[in-house]
């Protein structure tokens, strides 16, 4: 008879590695499984799990968290839907390394970027690194409530490099590649778990400049892959042209170029893969480069998200209406005095007259002339697959109205707290087929929760628990939508640790690290987003509250207990190791 710190009994065990459930016991020591089976013996802590599944705890390889992760030990955005590792840096912004002089321009660029206030940004964040090793020592001696990692961001290393010519994007000099490699290597050896970079016209700077690297040469990014590749660890992130469908023809082009920088660094490359409103069918072709590369021997990885990417559209965060000038004299108000000048006649009048006079960011989506097709009533809870009859323009041409006043007018509902869903991606096509033959394909990971940002337009990060719901639990096995809850828990544990090469996570197995979900799978549910003044400086963000959730484990303590935190702090920095 062994005695362990923690035995959970009974539990339908899904261990991550693709294998159909079981019901087994699982018994933690040291923050460790230390054993799988029947009758293992005494514990301390005994969870009678009869009737809940048990899980590796989900590996979030798309957040934005560098700058929250400085003030927020929870995160509990990502805790609530069962996160216990996450991935930063993406998308080529983050804060390091970082000038002194430059940190003001870092945060405007986060905040343009990714929506992130750059007030909270500013109140929130207590600089104390120059060097991303240095960044690294600075999130490590906060104890926190799970795992993160991060990675180099293109941005902030061509700012420190380059200086005012990497923020314009110059073309960066033989002298500036070999430098920017040099720092590349000296961060993955500290333990950043990638390099990552964007190249779409979406991704732009709270000054309207594109995110430094967006224009950067094949030989630049050659050279800061092969650093990558040279420390033995990591991968390189790229966020490709077309990521709303803008530039159909750079993203081909951004293939192409994708697969020669695997070939010539021989680093994996990893990409979004999105189907775009305005070319449905790209992702097919995108696809097949995986696959030729694929053949090749060179790693293109495509990421997907596991459901529809939606902004959510309220008078109290994004809408359409945010850049005309009208709205200028509305938008610092008070919500409530806000709502009410937006539903005076005269007002509304004179905001449905105008147009959006800018033409880059967001602005593009809202000029889209398919802005309508793809926005519809959200629905509680939000309905992430919808049909056509509640898209807006719909309902505007079965009224007789224009689709501008039909969205305002639902938009002023529920005291202006009333949501539109806009699927900008991965639902061109009013159904889910071309997402969910993206989540099947064998070279596809799971990602693009993008947790910490666009708090006031965007609520993803529990496109876990939608995973578990909507592809597992609700789709009749058989139908072309359903995915196994094996492979459902595979892609959000096991894959993720390995594409990151994080060897002690992801599988329930012993001497694997006791990061767990107990799950109440019939009763799983994530509510509604709602509107909280809770950033620093008052700054507002969507908050989702869900149930279902039993118990969370990181490092074998329990992190969270029916929604609630429990106040342990076993999480840490997790750095990239070579091999």
């Amino acid at each position: 008879m062994t005695g362990f710190d923690t035995l959970i009994r009974g539990a339908k065990v899904v261990d991550g590695s693709g294998a159909p459930p079981r019901i087994a016991d699982v018994a933690i020591k040291d923050g460790v499984i230390a054993a799988t089976g029947d009758n293992l013996g005494h514990a301390s802590r005994v969870i009678d799990a009869g009737g809940l599944v048990l899980t590796p705890g989900w590996v979030d390889i798309h957040t934005h968290y560098d700058g929250q992760a400085s003030w927020d030990p929870e995160l509990a955005h990502s805790l609530r839907h069962g996160v216990t590792t996450a991935v930063m840096g993406n998308c080529g912004v983050g804060f390091a390394p970082a000038h002194p002089a430059q940190r003001d321009w870092l945060i405007g660029l986060m905040e343009g970027v990714e929506d992130i206030p750059g007030a909270s940004l500013r109140a929130g964040m207590q600089w104390n690194w120059e060097s991303f090793p240095e960044y690294l020592d600075s999130l490590d001696n906060t104890p926190r409530t799970f795992d993160v990692a991060a990675q180099l961001a293109h941005g902030a290393l061509r700012a420190y490099v380059m200086g005012e010519r990497g923020a314009a994007n110059e073309v960066a000099t033989e002298i500036d590649i070999r430098r920017m490699a040099q720092l590349t290597r000296e961060a993955m050896e500290a333990g950043a778990v990638g390099f990552s970079t964007s190249r779409t016209a979406v991704h732009i700077a709270a000054d309207g400049r594109p995110v430094p690297g967006t224009y950067a040469s094949e030989q630049e990014l050659i050279g800061i892959a092969r650093a990558v590749k040279e420390s033995g660890r990591g991968l390189v992130e790229m966020v490709n042209p077309g990521i709303i469908g803008e530039d159909v023809e750079g993203l081909e082009r951004d293939m192409q170029m994708m697969r020669k920088i695997a070939g010539a660094s021989g680093s994996p490359v990893m990409f979004l893969l999105l189907q775009h409103n305005t070319e449905p069918s790209q992702w097919k072709r995108q696809l097949a480069h995986c696959e030729e590369a694929a053949r090749a021997g060179q790693h293109l990885i495509p990421q997907v998200s596991g459901r529809p990417i939606s902004i959510l559209f309220s008078f109290e965060g994004e809408h359409p209406w945010r850049f005309m000038p009208s709205y200028r004299a509305l938008q610092d108000l008070p919500f409530e005095e806000r709502y009410r000048r937006m539903r005076d006649p005269a007002v509304r009048a004179q905001l449905l007259a105008e147009e959006d006079p800018n033409d880059t960011g967001f602005s593009l989506i809202y000029k889209n002339p398919t802005l309508w097709d793809h926005t519809y009533v959200a629905g509680d809870p939000i309905d992430y697959t919808p049909p056509k009859e509640r898209s807006i323009a719909w309902l505007a041409q079965q009224r007789g109205e224009s689709p501008w006043a039909v969205a305002y007018d639902a938009l002023l509902g529920d005291g202006g707290r009333a949501m539109l869903t806009h699927f900008g991606v991965n639902y061109a096509e009013g159904t889910p087929d071309a997402l969910n033959t993206m989540l099947k394909h064998p070279l596809g990971v799971l990602g693009l929760s993008d947790a910490g940002a666009h708090v006031r337009f965007i609520a993803d990060a529990g496109v876990h628990t939608y995973m578990l719901t909507r592809w597992a639990r609700d789709a009749e096995p058989g139908s072309p939508y359903h995915i196994p809850l094996e492979t459902v828990v595979r892609k959000l544990t096991r894959n993720n640790a390995a594409l990151y090469g994080f060897s002690d996570r992801g599988l329930i197995a012993p001497g694997m690290r006791a990061d767990l979900n107990l799950i109440d799978l019939d009763r799983l549910v994530a509510r509604v987003p709602r509107m909280s003044y809770d950033l620093p400086a008052d700054m507002p963000r969507l908050t989702q509250q869900v149930e279902g959730y039993v118990a969370t484990f990181v490092r074998g303590e329990v992190v969270q207990e029916y929604g609630q935190t429990t106040g342990a702090r076993p999480g840490r920095v997790l750095r990239s190791r070579a091999g």
